[in-house]
């Protein structure tokens, strides 16, 4: 997705990361521009995981707000 942290790349289509994910044999994680209210397109891509920065820094309460990714990200991973 389109970041605001980095100002050098190209947001990757879902396509691409599900072949990259089925193409090796390592855990593969998900970086940029993930959110709450995006993270759900990742769903069936086949990642391990997702790095998260301003959808952690910038809520008002830090702490809630990583229980409430966190839990979004497993059912992600898990594919549900």
């Amino acid at each position: 997705f389109a970041t605001s942290t980095k100002s050098n790349v190209h947001p990757m289509p879902q396509e691409t990361l599900q072949a990259i994910c089925q193409a090796v044999s390592i855990p593969v994680v998900a970086i940029g521009g993930i959110a709450k209210e995006n993270m759900g397109q990742l769903s069936g891509t086949g990642i391990s995981g997702v790095a998260l920065v301003s959808a952690v820094f910038g809520a008002e309460d830090i702490a809630r707000e990583c229980r409430l990714l966190r839990e979004q990200s497993e059912k992600i991973v898990k594919g549900e």
